[in-house]
This record gives structure tokens, C-alpha cells and sequence, in this order.
């Protein structure tokens, strides 16, 4: 209702403008205070974008999408601020000692965009996701108090009436043993669920490659993407739909694809960070573990050359065999990170090809229905910026191998 108040008295403004046109307008003040109310008026009107939503479409919209109302509510007061600042970018000085200067304004901007990707992420595949992880922190933590208890089991009395016996730990064990295979069923029924999420957004993902994305340290990352890549989409289509209903008014749809452009800005710095992640921090953490493993199998090798115990040398040659398997699971988490490195690197290159032609489009196209068809034009590439990143599969020779990749994992988490 706002929104139409604006227009109105926008409309009669304009009328009045109009009855004056062919003479001279005597009262300059008051001529100076009417374009200084428009201005107001438009001011408010686009730096409240997300209070249309009491538009018929975009109420049906949400009705039926709850959690995305809660998102575009979120998420468009930010974009809109972006889109301000890079307007006063236009400007600024590329640097100053006093003053305000265009790097200030990307520090404010990269802020933004980090809240707009951590709001662009809210979905039910995250809670999922959580409550995987939290029944895996569980099995390991269950599986510890085993450990403990077996251990504590050597030294405990047969019979007892004041302390644990061997039997009491017995049952204790079994209890949690039971409690661990209780939470392996849920896993199993949760991951069906989070399966079934990534497929009602576009990622079509096999059972084994699930696992891998649930195993992996950029895994989160992939997930977080495919989510945002969805919403993103949600938000296009909505921009969409106001430029349509915005009619011939070009300075309307301008602020809505305006807020296109910063989705995809958004889009890239979430690519770039990925990338960034993986060559600055990942990569170089297994070249750490390899560095350190390889000395540690090297000691180990001059251990077993000076020892002649039969017992010590099986303990030294199993050892290798460990290291062995490190390194080549090393060896395969670094092809991993490299592929998936690669896959977001061609996401990336086409999200900044993407958003050069919609910056250039936001200056220079003055035809409202040109917007709606590059909008709609949009919606193929987030489809295929989703289909991008799928992991491509791992092979584990051995279960073993399997696990050692999952405790790389944590070593790189840290």
C-alpha cells in the first residue's frame, strides 16, 4: 500500500508538472521542495523493495514457500545496500587519505556479501546436514566410552556388591553398542531425506557420491552451494516477476535487475572463496601431512634396518603399511580437491562472464521487457552452475581407506 501511495502522489506531482509545462513556474521554492518530495518518494520506494510483498503474486509466492519469504526478507535490504554503495562507488576516488574511498566501500561490500551467502544458505538441507553431523559426533563419542570401558573391564572384580563388575561393564557396553546401531538407522534415514532435498532443487546425486560430499572437507562448501544457487534462483524468479509487473517504468525494473546483478556478484565471491579455500588452505595441509609422513615412514625404515626382534619388525612393517595408505589416500583427497577446485573454477568463470554483460545491461538497456528476458534467460545458468559442482567419484580400494579418508578430513577441518 505504501508503495501505490508513493505512485499516486507521484502521478499527481507530475500532473501538476504538467498543467505548468507551457509557462513559467512562479514559485521556484515551492518548485524546489516538489522535486525534493520525489525524490524522497523514490528513495523510499527502492530502498524498500522487500516491502512489496504485499503484491498478489509475490504473496502467492510465499505462501506457498514459507522459509523463502523468511529468506527474501532477509537477504534484500542487503542487496539493496550493495547496490547503493556501488552506485557512490561511481564517485569516489580509488584511493584518499581523508575521506571515503572505493576500497572502504569494497570492504563494506565483501561484508555484505559474506551476510547474503550465510543468509542465501538457510534451508532444510543445512538443518539436515546438522543433525547428520551431530549423530556422527555421537557414534564417536559412544564408541570412546566403550574404549574406556573395556579398559576399565581388565582390572574390575568378577563379583561385587559395591563396585562394576566385568558383567556390569558387559551391559553397559551392549546398551551402548545399541545406541550406536540406533544412530546408524537414523544416518541412514536422514541421508535419504538430505538426498531427497538435493534432488527437489536440481543436484541429482548417486548414493556413493552422497557420501563422498558428506565425507569431504569442501563438502559443506558443495552443499552450501547448490542451496544458494536454489534461492538465488527463487529470488530471480521473483525480480522477474516485479520487473514484469513494473510495466514500461525502466527506473523499476533498472533496481530490480540492479539486484540481479548483485546476486550474481554474491554467486561469484561465494566461487572465489571456495577456490580460494582449496589452494590457500586445504591443498597445503595435505602437502604438510605428506611432508610429515614421509619422514615418519623414512625413521620407520631405518628402525626396522637395525632391528632384528621378530615381534618389533612386524609392529615396524605394519606401521609402514599404515603410511602407505595415508599417502595414497592423500594422494587421492588432493586429486579430489583439485577436480572439485577445477569443476568451481569453470562456475566461476561463467558467473563473472554472467555478471559482466547484466552490468553492462543494468546501464545501458532502456526497455523494461529486454530485462525480463535476460532475467528469464538467468534461470538456465543457475541450472547449470548447480549441475557443476556434482563430485565426481572416489574410488577407495579398501574400507580402510575409506576411514583414513574420513580422519583427513578432520586433520584438514582443523
Amino acid at each position: 500500500m505504501k508503495y501505490i501511495k508513493n505512485l499516486l502522489i507521484m502521478l499527481l506531482l507530475v500532473s501538476h508538472v504538467n498543467a505548468t509545462e507551457e509557462g513559467v513556474v512562479e514559485d521556484s521554492s515551492w518548485w524546489d521542495a516538489t522535486k525534493h518530495a520525489v525524490s524522497n518518494i523514490w528513495d523510499d520506494t527502492v530502498e524498500n523493495v522487500e516491502d512489496l510483498a504485499d503484491s498478489a503474486e509475490k504473496a502467492e509466492i510465499f505462501n506457498k514457500d514459507p522459509d523463502f519469504a523468511k529468506i527474501w526478507d532477509k537477504v534484500t535490504p542487503a542487496l539493496n545496500q550493495v547496490l547503493d554503495i556501488e552506485k557512490e562507488n561511481e564517485t569516489l576516488p580509488d584511493s584518499a587519505w581523508i575521506g571515503k574511498d572505493k576500497t572502504d566501500n569494497q570492504s563494506e561490500i565483501n561484508a555484505l556479501l559474506d551476510e547474503a551467502i550465510e543468509i542465501l544458505s538457510i534451508s532444510k538441507t543445512s538443518q539436515i546436514r546438522k543433525q547428520i553431523r551431530n549423530l556422527e559426533e555421537d557414534i564417536r563419542s559412544l564408541k570412546q566410552s566403550i574404549a574406556k570401558y573395556r579398559q576399565a573391564q581388565i582390572s574390575a572384580p568378577i563379583h561385587s556388591k559395591w563396585k562394576t563388575t566385568v558383567s556390569d561393564y558387559d551391559e553397559k557396553i551392549e546398551q551402548l553398542e545399541e545406541l550406536i546401531q540406533q544412530r546408524h538407522r537414523d544416518i541412514v534415514k536422514f541421508k535419504a531425506q538430505f538426498s531427497q532435498q538435493l534432488t527437489d532443487r536440481g543436484l541429482h546425486v548417486s548414493k556413493e557420491q552422497l557420501d563422498i560430499l558428506l565425507s569431504s572437507v569442501v563438502g559443506d562448501d558443495i552443499i552450501q552451494s547448490s542451496v544458494v544457487y536454489d534461492n538465488v534462483k527463487k529470488i530471480s524468479q521473483q525480480l522477474m516477476l516485479l520487473t514484469k509487473n513494473s510495466g514500461e517504468d525502466i527506473e523499476i525494473s533498472q533496481r530490480y535487475y540492479g539486484m540481479h546483478t548483485i546476486l550474481l556478484k554474491t554467486l561469484l565471491h561465494m566461487q572465489v572463496t571456495f577456490t580460494e579455500n582449496i589452494s590457500t588452505k586445504y591443498l597445503p595441509k595435505i602437502a604438510a601431512i605428506v611432508n610429515e609422513i614421509n619422514n615418519i615412514s623414512e625413521t620407520t625404515r631405518n628402525l626396522l634396518n637395525g632391528e632384528v626382534d621378530k615381534n618389533h619388525r612386524q609392529h615396524l612393517m605394519a606401521n609402514i603399511g599404515a603410511q602407505k595408505l595415508t599417502l595414497k589416500t592423500a594422494e587421492l583427497y588432493k586429486k579430489h580437491l583439485k577436480r572439485q577446485k577445477d569443476k568451481v573454477e569453470i562456475a566461476k568463470n561463467k558467473t563473472r562472464s554472467d555478471l559482466r554483460i547484466a552490468q553492462n545491461t543494468y546501464r545501458t538497456v532502456r526497455v523494461s521487457g529486454e530485462l525480463i528476458n535476460l532475467l528469464r534467460t538467468s534461470q538456465k545458468s543457475f541450472d547449470t552452475l548447480l549441475n557443476i559442482q556434482v563430485p565426481d567419484l572416489l574410488v577407495f580400494e579398501s574400507l580402510q581407506m575409506k576411514q583414513e579418508f574420513a580422519i583427513l578430513t578432520q586433520k584438514l577441518a582443523d
